[in-house]
């Protein structure tokens, strides 16, 4: 479990620095996709109208809590990309949780080192700059 999460984190890190400084919508939604199947939330596809017509009714792009039979679950709904669910129980909403931590402290590690490599660099080499 733990390769899996440096992996996915690692992707998820290259991903967004791969792009522009404030990734796509697309790229957001696809990354956090990816961190919910990692943590074990399951895809279903609206593959017919009726189940595309409940997608779009869902709000998109959030994690929402229902029961069914007592029991809770999650589910993040995408009408426009994948024309997905994910659905998971709570065990999965938990390790997404914790895949989420562990994204934010990646992120904010390489923020501090950007900016520690910044302030380390000469820059009175290049003169005056005004």
């Amino acid at each position: 479990m733990r390769t899996s999460t440096l992996t996915l984190m690692t992707v998820a890190l290259s991903a967004t620095l791969a792009g522009c400084a404030t990734p796509s919508m697309q790229q957001q939604v696809s990354q956090q996709e990816h961190m919910l199947s990692a943590a074990g939330f399951n895809t279903r596809l609206a593959d017919t109208p009726r189940k595309m017509s409940q997608l779009q009714q869902l709000p998109p792009y959030k994690i929402i809590v229902r029961n069914r039979n007592g029991q809770p679950f999650y589910a993040y709904a995408d009408p426009q990309y994948c024309q997905c669910l994910l659905v998971g129980n709570e065990r999965a909403y938990q390790n997404y949780r914790r895949l989420a931590i562990e994204q934010n402290i990646a992120n904010e590690q390489y923020i501090a080192a950007q900016m520690n490599e910044e302030t380390a660099m000469d820059w009175s080499v290049w003169g005056p700059v005004w």
